[in-house]
């Protein structure tokens, strides 16, 4: 059996838990806030939807959370929830699902709770035993002690973490989350909607409870702060693991000690390359998570087929295990690359099954589409790891990219021609980032003078390297007026020999205050035994002005 290792370090207000397997990183978790998966509320119902068979309540978040009607203990079949809440009703409910984007939480009023061995739920009439216990004898045990123990009004799941475990312990345990549960219903019948009624324990205390068995060979943690706090939850859920927690001290961080950094810095990057040349790009979307298989550099030794196999089966591992390191939830769509074989594509099936039963999250395959995409689905527990770390660029506002320079040139000056039409006899004045400015211009000024000669408006072109590229100013002024910063003929111009010079890649403009300069043999320039070159204006324009080099 492969002896697991956890690291956790700590960096306030940051706890990273490491789950290591044959020197790998082979699980991570990361928690910033306290997350609401689990959490038990007092809620107040805002609003009834009939055309959902919904309510919306508000649970003192920002967003009100959502209860479908077959969430709702009591439903019969056929009920809708107007029959079953009305505006201002108050009741517990437990997050389900946790706010993701722009929505809000997903609740239920089937209240269940988790300890070691298993999961109380209130109000069910059931027992069961966790899919994950493979042994049928094993099975057959723990359903008998279910039914021993199983008390009369609620349900009973035996957890994975019960195989072995004996009729006492889970009694024990079964007796504490009835105490819990009691005192949950006694603070919530008190308390006044909206309010949180149960809080989940922690990152840490979900390891100690969920996570810890005996095949763990030791336990790591960087912090003398959290140390004791992390005992306490092992004593309380796995005792017979405390002598296997220890501080680390030394000066290497934890992370990178075991060859853990560079995968969790792998796991933000949307390519993850495979062993043998082959890669995955990922991409989150609000409603999917799209994967990629590309075979890369893999050229393989054999025929076409062969390669194309070995690559997709080598991305099956890593496909589960980014799952996991990223916590990826909802559907998640994976495009192999295409098998003309029946027996590659079970293959490769089989192995993505076999791989998927170590995510400690529920993770479904539901089909195969007609074109070769595997659709999965992957319980979702709380942020994935890119929109936890990370938040939408500012310049982009998430989308991943920005417009060109022709792009904001072009619009640039089709609200100038707007501008200039609407005012006939007014100049219009357009500043913006020196590289969209050059695009604006056109070549030698063509499309600037274009624009002139069809609206018969003067046409004036500064250029502010400060903009951001798609921010444009205009301004309507008086033609013919002169502008702050004009440049004169025969005025000197200091500039450094690195520019910079625009467009880039082929420079043609020196920008000396908010003027775009002409000037030939910019390409030359960085080949100057000078640091400062001068720029003498020859010519000056609306649109640019035209100089040369002066010397030094």
């Amino acid at each position: 059996m492969t002896q697991r290792l956890f690291l956790v370090n700590v960096e306030p207000p940051e706890i990273r838990v490491a789950e290591m397997r044959d020197g790998r990183l082979f699980d991570l978790d990361i928690e910033r806030d306290a997350r609401m998966l689990g959490n038990i509320y007092k809620g107040r119902v805002e609003n009834i939807l009939p055309g959902m068979d919904a309510a919306f309540l508000n649970i003192g978040q920002k967003r009100n959370a959502l209860l479908y009607v077959g969430d709702v203990v009591g439903a019969q079949r056929g009920a809708t929830i107007g029959e079953l809440l009305k505006t201002g009703q108050e009741l517990l409910v437990q997050v389900a699902r946790p706010a993701v984007g722009g929505k809000g939480a997903r609740v239920t009023t089937r209240l269940s709770l988790p300890g070691r061995y298993a999961i109380l739920v209130a109000g069910g009439d059931t027992g069961g035993v966790s899919k994950r216990i493979d042994s049928e004898e094993e099975r057959t045990r723990l359903r008998r002690i279910a039914d021993r123990l199983r008390p009369l009004d609620h349900g009973i799941i035996v957890r994975t973490e019960a195989e072995g475990a004996t009729e006492v312990q889970l009694a024990a345990d079964i007796a504490l989350l009835g105490k819990q549960l009691q005192g949950i219903k006694a603070t919530g019948s008190n308390a006044t909607a909206p309010s949180l009624i149960h809080e989940d324990v922690g990152l840490l205390g979900r390891i100690a409870r969920d996570r810890l068995s005996g095949d763990v060979g030791e336990i790591l943690i960087d912090s003398r702060l959290v140390y004791d706090a992390f005992a306490a939850q092992i004593r309380t859920f796995a005792p017979q693991l405390l002598d296997r927690l220890r501080f680390y001290g030394e000066p290497t961080p934890l992370f990178e000690k075991y060859g853990a950094q560079q995968d969790v810095l792998t796991a933000g990057e949307r390519a993850v390359p495979l062993k043998h040349g082959g890669s995955l790009i990922l991409d989150e979307a609000e409603a999917l998570c799209a994967i990629d298989v590309n075979t890369g550099k893999f050229v393989g030794k054999k025929g076409l087929g062969e390669t194309v196999l070995a690559t997709n089966l080598e991305a099956v591992e890593e496909i589960a295990r980014q799952l996991r390191l990223r916590d990826l939830g909802g559907i998640i769509v994976v495009d192999f690359i295409d098998m003309d074989k029946t027996r590659d594509r079970i293959k490769v099936l089989n192995t993505l099954e076999t791989a998927l039963k170590d995510d400690r999250n529920r993770t479904r395959i539901v089909q195969i589409s007609p074109s070769g995409l595997v659709e999965m689905t992957r319980r979702r527990e709380g942020q994935s790891l890119l929109k936890m770390v990370n938040e939408p660029c500012p310049v982009c506002a998430g989308l991943g990219y920005v417009p060109r320079d022709a792009s904001i040139a072009i619009e640039a000056r089709r609200h100038a021609r707007e501008m200039a039409l609407k005012n006939p006899g007014v100049g219009i004045l357009v500043t913006l980032h020196p590289e969209a400015a050059c695009q604006f211009l056109g070549e030698d000024g063509e499309s600037a003078r274009e624009l002139e000669a069809a609206t018969g408006a003067r046409i004036y072109l500064r250029a502010d390297a400060s903009f951001e590229r798609r921010h444009v100013h205009y301004d309507r002024i008086v033609p013919k007026l002169a502008l702050s910063g004009d440049l004169t003929v025969g005025a000197l111009a200091p500039v450094s020999k690195k520019g910079p010079f625009y467009p880039q890649g082929t420079p043609q403009y020196a920008l000396v205050g908010t003027t775009l300069v002409a000037v030939d043999g910019l390409e030359e320039v960085e080949n100057s035994t000078v640091e400062r070159l001068l720029i003498e204006i020859t010519e000056t324009g609306r649109h640019f002005a035209t100089g040369r080099l002066a010397g030094s």
